[in-house]
This record gives C-alpha cells, sequence and structure tokens, in this order.
C-alpha cells in the first residue's frame, strides 16, 4: 500500500448546464465551472465536490465527518447578490453492500443551521474503459432550509422530500486522461413547490469535464520516491494581472501590501502522464500582513503541484499548482480590483506559477535538498464562469520568493 496515499485525480473541469426552478422571464439555463479534485488517503479523502475524514468501523461500515460544495441553483444574475453557495458540514454513514454496492445516510446543514439529511443507493458498472455509477437519493429539507432557499426569507415554506436519479460516468481516453459525465433529474419537495418564486417542481443538472487519474493500465506506485517538502515564502502584492506577471511586467501596489505563506507538499505520485513530474498534494496558510489599507487577515489553500525538472546540469524546476483558496477579509488588492457593487467572495480558485533552483548543484551536496524559487500566488473568481465563487470578476496576484526543503 502507497502510504501516502492514492492520486484518483488531479483536477476535473466540469461545465454543468442546469435549468433553475426559479421563475425567469425566459427558460434560463446556468453553467459554472467548479474544478474537482480526487484523493484517497488512509483516512482523509478529496471526491469531487466533497472532502473528509473517514474512519471504518467495520469490514463495510464506515463513518465520515465531511464538507461539500452545495449548489443553489439561483439564476446566473441573481448568484452575485445571493451568494449562497457553499460548502456544507456533515456526517456520513456509509454501508457496502459490495464490492459494487453502497448505501449512504448523511446528516448535513447549510453552515447557518439550516438542516437536511440525504440518503443513497449507487452501483458500479465496469466495462474496459467506461465506469457507470447510477444513483437514486432521497432528500429531506427542513423547514427553515426551504424558507430560506425557495422562500428567499419571504415566504414561510414546510419541509419536504426531494427526489433525484442520475448516473456518473468515466471514460478512460489515454494515459492518465479521462471524460466525464453526470446527467441528475430532481423532482423538488412539496415544501419548496409552494413557493411563489418557484415556475417548476422539477430541474435537469448535467456535467461535462475532463480529469487525470492513475492510468488503469499501469500497475499502481506502491513507494514512491518524492520527498514531503516544507516551503516558506515572502511576497508582495501586485496590480498587474497575471498574464502581464509571466511576461514580466509586474506593477508593484503602491501601499507595499505583504504576504508570508507556510506550505506542506505532501507527495502521491512521482509521474503524470507516465512523466516524471512528481505531484503534491499541498495545502498552505498564508499571512497577509496589515498595512495602512488593510488590517491583518489569513488564507488557507488545498492544492495539488506538479513539478517539471529541465534536464540541465543546475536543476531548475517548473512547477504548477491548482486548487481553493479561502480568506478570512477580502485583502485591498482584491477588493480594488472588482467592479462597482460587486460582492466579492472569500472562496475562490487558486493558481500557483513556480520556478526554482537546486541550491545543492551550486553550492554544496549538504543542500540538495533545498531549493530557491519564485511564485506567482495567484487567485481567481475565474471571470464571472463560477458560481459557487460569487459569479464575477476579479482576484489578486502576489509576487514571492521561497526556500523549499524536502526532507
Amino acid at each position: 500500500m502507497n502510504p501516502f496515499g492514492e492520486l484518483v485525480s488531479l483536477l476535473e473541469i466540469p461545465m454543468f448546464p442546469t435549468v433553475p426552478p426559479f421563475a425567469t422571464e425566459e427558460d434560463e439555463r446556468t453553467s459554472s465551472f467548479i474544478p474537482l479534485f480526487y484523493y484517497q488517503g488512509e483516512h482523509f479523502y478529496l471526491d469531487g465536490t466533497e472532502f473528509g475524514y473517514r474512519v471504518d468501523l467495520t469490514s463495510n461500515f464506515s463513518a465520515a465527518l465531511f464538507t461539500r460544495l452545495r449548489m443553489a441553483d439561483f439564476p446566473e444574475d441573481r448568484q452575485n447578490e445571493f451568494q449562497e453557495d457553499g460548502y456544507a458540514p456533515g456526517v456520513q454513514l456509509r454501508y457496502q453492500l459490495s464490492p459494487t454496492q453502497k448505501i449512504e445516510l448523511e446528516a448535513m446543514n447549510d453552515g447557518d443551521g439550516n438542516g437536511y439529511a440525504n440518503l443513497t443507493y449507487a452501483q458500479n458498472f465496469s466495462w474496459d474503459d467506461l465506469e457507470l455509477i447510477p444513483y437514486a437519493t432521497a432528500t429531506y429539507k427542513s423547514a427553515d432550509f426551504n424558507t430560506k432557499y425557495y422562500g428567499l426569507d419571504q415566504q414561510s415554506l414546510d419541509g419536504g422530500i426531494d427526489l433525484s436519479a442520475g448516473v456518473d460516468a468515466w471514460y478512460h481516453v489515454i494515459s492518465n486522461f479521462y471524460l466525464y459525465g453526470k446527467a441528475q433529474f430532481k423532482l423538488l419537495n412539496s415544501g419548496a413547490t409552494e413557493s411563489r418564486f418557484l415556475s417548476a417542481d422539477s430541474q435537469n443538472e448535467f456535467w461535462l469535464g475532463f480529469a487525470f487519474r492513475n492510468d488503469k493500465s499501469q500497475m499502481r506506485q506502491t513507494n514512491l520516491k518524492s520527498k514531503p517538502y516544507v516551503r516558506l515564502a515572502y511576497g508582495f502584492a501586485t496590480t498587474a494581472n497575471l498574464g502581464e506577471i509571466i511576461v514580466g511586467d509586474t506593477i508593484p501596489d503602491k501601499f507595499h501590501n505583504h504576504m508570508t505563506s507556510l506550505f506542506y507538499g505532501h507527495p502521491v505520485s512521482d509521474t503524470l502522464f507516465s512523466l516524471p513530474m512528481p505531484v503534491y498534494l499541498t495545502p498552505g496558510v498564508v499571512w497577509h500582513q496589515s498595512s495602512e489599507v488593510q488590517d491583518d487577515s489569513f488564507e488557507f489553500i488545498l492544492a495539488f503541484k506538479t513539478y517539471y525538472t529541465l534536464p540541465i546540469p543546475w536543476r531548475i524546476r517548473l512547477g504548477v499548482a491548482e486548487g481553493l483558496s479561502y480568506v478570512t477579509d477580502i485583502t485591498y488588492i482584491e477588493a480594488i480590483d472588482m467592479d462597482p457593487g460587486t460582492k466579492s467572495s472569500k472562496l475562490l480558485y487558486h493558481l500557483g506559477f513556480s520556478v526554482d533552483l537546486n541550491l545543492g548543484d551550486i553550492f554544496s551536496d549538504s543542500l540538495k535538498d533545498l531549493w530557491l524559487g519564485y511564485d506567482i500566488h495567484h487567485r481567481s473568481a475565474v471571470f464571472e464562469s463560477a458560481s459557487q465563487f460569487g459569479r464575477f470578476k476579479g482576484g489578486s496576484n502576489y509576487n514571492t520568493v521561497y526556500l523549499q526543503y524536502h526532507f
């Protein structure tokens, strides 16, 4: 068994069109960009829109503390106003009926105490490069939940049970590259359909995307050569956009806003597309220092990062990170980038682009595990394409330098 856990998928970028049940001037379809991540460790896991900590209670019964992205399904032109998409915490009990069948019972709330519960049956079917996972779910939504999300806190509604059925599909194209699709039909509960704001009692949802997963034609790695790392960085904000920074045209922030970050790199694979590109699960914390225009605040990141080492005598690595970022307060450099009247989001998409040099190749073999590097620290709302980020245009960039030590 790989002691570092298995890399199930690096990245999935589905666009999901859906018809919201809310009354609009026309039959409006909405779509969103959602980066999803898959990783299975001994207990900690990432499963698409969900992540959590699972414990096996018996050979076929397990429990998990988890949180899952919940989509509120408002029309696109109201999503920045409401911003009710978010991660909902909960407890899950799973019973594995067989290697391909499971039943899950979940109790969850939206973070504001509005509760709901799910009962799901799912089964896996596999044929060579194709995997289908049909499922059926009954969801109980409390009166408080329906009042907030369907009555918009303007009409009191009763609770009720949603019924939904769908299928997830995975298709192995080549090597680590997979296509992903999902189709789901949902029948809304009787409490929700009493809302004067709804024009339909059901909705359809479709997902289409791609993913990098373990190559099913290859043996999974059991012993990794890649070492864990810690990375300490310091940087300054810039008003330049990502494209300007990449070509070297950086513009320092006139208020000299700075940040300090600390990341841990947990190796999950030595290769990507069979290339020598190690992949890490990398959580991090950022301290945004106070200045004359902002107070101290913190940023928390969960991302995957991969490196490619150039084949030259002095080892130079190029790195790309992708994940999610949450800030306790919106920073000044991010606030000034938004259009007037737009609501910001504390949860945004994270990208990192780095280049570093091995110090052992230059000075002494005793420094062979130490790297000096430069990293672009980027937060993005993905150009109004993501409902879970508040569907607005904005973000921030920092130029950082770092020391990274592998141990």
